[in-house]
Order: structure tokens, then C-alpha cells, then sequence
């Protein structure tokens, strides 16, 4: 009778959770970090029909398996408001400390695990109270993973002297183990049977696999410049890998180990999210302000839609794909703001161009660091001379100083600011860069005398 009983209620639950007849479309939530709003996306004619209007800065985003509700972190702010997607309308707006960075939700969507990266906390929010119930110390927390089972999560550790990912056991709320890394880590996810980890760290080309039972590296597998999230479908058959450098999605056979295929997107993608049943991808790409539908199967593009000024995270409700493409649908949006500075490419290297600034005479300039460049790039000084660069962080995002030639690395803290010694050298330039966003040509350089900017074959 128990066994019967069990299989009913598995049998209703599946029901509710299937699509009704005429059921609406599920919705996609774009979190717009320039816009201190998130767009609605219809996914049956895939366009934006409404913003939702949170505190600066949504940085993480995630949505219940039920779809009934929507969480955003503001790292401009200290709170992780929250959208009832019947209504799109924050219902409650929830305090957890300054500069809250990526959500993570657990797979029953019980809890959400919010990186407290101002407050060295990794935070967790109760969903059905919508209240913080425990914290655990983690040094600047930037994105999480919570292990299937809901028992173990791990955080990404962006902390310069302390890069690691750290297992917290979320039922005891302690910190069971680390593991260091010699880059900063960006973005991970858990595989749905649980047995890796994909993460992605700064400088590297690669996916990076982790068998949570050894918490050991396993494997690397090889992909486009500067990675960035890679999360699985549903059904474990694809990791869907944002590569940032050459703007594409790129697709990871995990049993393979391999890269299986890749789509041409956007400008700066940052961030990917599937339909439940695989078929349809949604990534934003922050440089062209626009979410690129991406056809898993046929691997094109089906649309592109215009949603606001540098979108960033994405997360789609549970449901079927609404439709691949129509008449309305197939044509790309048009209005998207244009980018401020302008791409100058030398050699392998791309340098998003904001000026050159002449030096000569001076022990101490400002430049500041965005998203994604140094303003001025260029420096222009005399042959030895030195110079004290104060480094300015004007975004939500972390940045770093890298000088190879001058042993320079050093992180810059989301709207933080730091103080480097420079010397110009005899001849010709030294170059610099920001190793986490390299890629997407945050890149510059110290011109000697009248040297011209130049190539660089590859950075130490």
C-alpha cells in the first residue's frame, strides 16, 4: 500500500509540474548590471516584455525549480531581492551584507547559497521564509555550486592570497576542506549524478574537472580563451562552456572529454542558461547588450534579442522549449547602445582602446579599471622613469594588475583601489593586463619615448 501510495504522489507531482494545455510559455530573467534592472524574456516569440527595476548592480541570479520565484543579488547594494515571476514584482528584498556576488540554488530549491564577497561570508537564504539562516567564513566569495544531495556546496575563493575552492557542509555550516589554486576561479557547476565539478579559472583555456570525492583535478579539457561559466543540461549530455575571447558557446561532450562543437555568439558572453528539456540556450553578451537563442541540436543562433545595457546572468523557468523559430523570431533585434571605447588589435592581442595619456614629467597618475579595459591604456613616459599608477576599480567586478616584466600582480577589489610603483623601460614598451579578463582586451601598455604600441605574442 506504501509503495502504491509513493508512486501516486510521484505520479501528481509530475503532473503539476507538467505544462498544462495553453500554459504560457516559461519566461527567461535577464539581470541588466548597467541598468540596475532585470528583463523578461517570452520565450515563444523571444522578446523582452517587461524589466523589473532592483538595486544596483544584479549580479547573481537564480530561479526556483517550481519557476514561482526569482532571486537577485545587487552587489552595488547588500541585499537579494525577490521577484514572484506570477507578478514579475519583488515581493522582499532580503539584507545579507555588502557586495553579495553569485547565487547558487539547491536542486529540491530549498536554499540559496548568496557569495558575500564584501563580507568574506558565504550566505545562506531559506527559501520558503526568504531569511537568512547561517553563514559560513569564506574569503572573498564570488560563485558557488551546491552538490545535488544538497549536503555539500563549493565556493569559489577569489581571495589573491587564498585562491581556492572551499567545501562547506551546508547542514553544519562549517568549512570540511580546500582546494588551493595557483588562478582565481571564476564560475562552476556540479554534473546532475553529482561525480565532477567543471569550474573555470583566470588565464587558463581550459575547463578544469574536479571528482568531488578526491577533491582532486582530474582532468582539463581544452576550450576558447577565457571561459566562463559552463553549466551542465539536465540530462548530463552537454556542459555548455561561454568562451569569452573568440565570443562563442562552445559544447562539451563530458563523456567524451572533449569539446563537441561550438556557435557563434555575441559580443563579451558572459553568462548561459538551457531549457529544462536541452534544446535551447539563452546567452547574454555583455558587449552587445543582447541574448543570443542558440539551437542546441541544429548549433545556430535562432535570435537575437536586444535587452538592455550589459547583461549578465541569465536563468530560464522550468518547461519545454517554446518553439525554435518563427517568422517574428528568426530576425535580430536592433537597438543596442554602442560600446564606448574601440577594439585596436596588435598581433594576438586586443587592446580595448581609451586613449593615450602623455606622462613625461609626472610621479603619479589615476587610471581607472572597468569593465573591460584600463582608461588611459596607453602610458607614454621617458626611458626609466617612475611612476606610482593608483588603480581604480570603478565596477562591481574584480580586476587585476598584471606586469609581468615588472613582476606586478595584483588584484583590484570591486570598487577597491590600489598603488603600483612602474618603472618605463630603455626601449620600446611594457606590457600589462588584467589576467582575469584579458581576453576581452583589458589590456595596455608603458610606451618609452616615442615608441608606438605593440604586438604580444603571448603573456608569461
Amino acid at each position: 500500500m506504501r509503495t502504491r501510495m509513493v508512486g501516486i504522489l510521484a505520479a501528481l507531482m509530475l503532473l503539476a509540474a507538467s505544462p498544462r494545455p495553453g500554459a504560457a510559455a516559461p519566461k527567461a530573467y535577464v539581470g541588466l548590471f548597467k541598468d540596475n534592472a532585470v528583463a523578461v524574456l517570452d520565450t515563444a516569440e523571444n522578446r523582452v516584455i517587461g524589466t523589473i527595476a532592483v538595486p544596483p548592480g544584479p549580479h547573481g541570479l537564480v530561479v526556483t525549480p517550481d519557476g514561482r520565484k526569482v532571486y537577485v543579488s545587487s552587489d552595488g547594494a547588500s541585499t537579494v531581492s525577490v521577484i514572484d515571476t506570477a507578478t514579475d514584482k519583488v515581493v522582499a528584498q532580503i539584507e545579507v551584507g555588502a557586495n553579495p556576488h553569485g547565487l547558487a540554488m539547491s536542486r529540491d530549491g530549498r536554499s540559496v547559497l548568496v557569495s558575500g564577497f564584501g563580507t568574506n561570508q558565504a550566505v545562506l537564504v531559506d527559501t520558503a521564509t526568504d531569511r537568512v539562516v547561517g553563514s559560513v567564513p569564506v574569503p572573498q566569495p564570488h560563485n558557488a555550486a551546491i552538490a545535488p544531495d544538497g549536503r555539500i556546496a563549493y565556493v569559489a575563493s577569489q581571495a589573491q592570497n587564498s585562491l581556492a575552492l572551499v567545501a562547506v557542509d551546508l547542514t553544519t555550516r562549517t568549512v570540511v576542506a580546500r582546494v588551493p589554486l595557483d588562478k582565481t576561479p571564476r564560475a562552476l557547476d556540479f554534473s546532475p549524478d553529482g561525480t565532477r565539478l567543471y569550474f573555470t579559472v583566470a588565464g587558463a583555456a581550459a575547463v578544469q574537472v574536479l571528482d568531488p570525492a578526491t577533491r582532486q583535478v582530474v582532468a582539463q579539457i581544452p576550450v576558447g580563451a577565457s571561459p566562463h561559466f559552463s553549466p551542465f543540461t539536465a540530462d548530463g549530455r552537454l556542459a555548455l562552456v561561454v568562451a569569452q575571447g573568440p565570443g562563442e558557446l562552445q559544447l562539451v561532450d563530458p563523456a567524451a572529454g572533449a569539446l563537441a562543437g561550438e556557435v557563434s555568439v555575441g559580443k563579451a558572453p558572459h553568462w548561459v542558461a538551457a531549457t529544462a528539456d536541452g534544446r535551447i540556450a539563452y546567452v547574454t553578451n555583455e558587449g552587445s547588450n543582447d541574448v543570443s537563442v542558440v539551437d542546441l541540436a541544429g548549433r545556430r543562433v535562432v535570435a537575437t534579442v536586444a535587452v538592455g545595457n550589459a547583461p549578465r546572468k541569465v536563468a530560464v523557468q522550468p518547461g519545454p522549449s517554446a518553439g525554435l523559430v518563427t517568422p517574428a523570431t528568426a530576425a535580430s533585434a536592433t537597438g543596442t547602445a554602442p560600446m564606448a571605447g574601440h577594439a585596436l588589435r596588435l598581433g594576438a592581442t586586443t587592446f580595448d582602446d581609451r586613449g593615450t595619456r602623455d606622462v613625461r614629467g609626472l610621479t603619479r597618475v589615476e587610471v581607472e579599471a572597468d569593465d573591460y579595459y584600463f582608461e588611459p591604456t596607453f602610458l607614454r613616459g621617458t626611458p626609466g622613469q617612475r611612476l606610482t599608477l593608483v588603480v581604480e576599480n570603478e565596477s562591481g567586478t574584480l580586476h587585476n594588475l598584471s606586469i609581468p616584466a615588472l613582476h606586478v600582480d595584483r588584484d583590484v577589489p570591486p570598487k577597491g583601489k590600489i598603488e603600483v610603483e612602474v618603472t618605463f623601460p630603455a626601449t620600446g614598451v611594457v606590457h600589462l593586463f588584467c589576467k582575469v579578463h584579458e581576453a576581452l582586451g583589458m589590456n595596455g601598455e608603458l610606451l618609452a619615448g616615442d615608441a608606438a604600441p605593440q604586438p604580444v605574442a603571448a603573456n608569461p
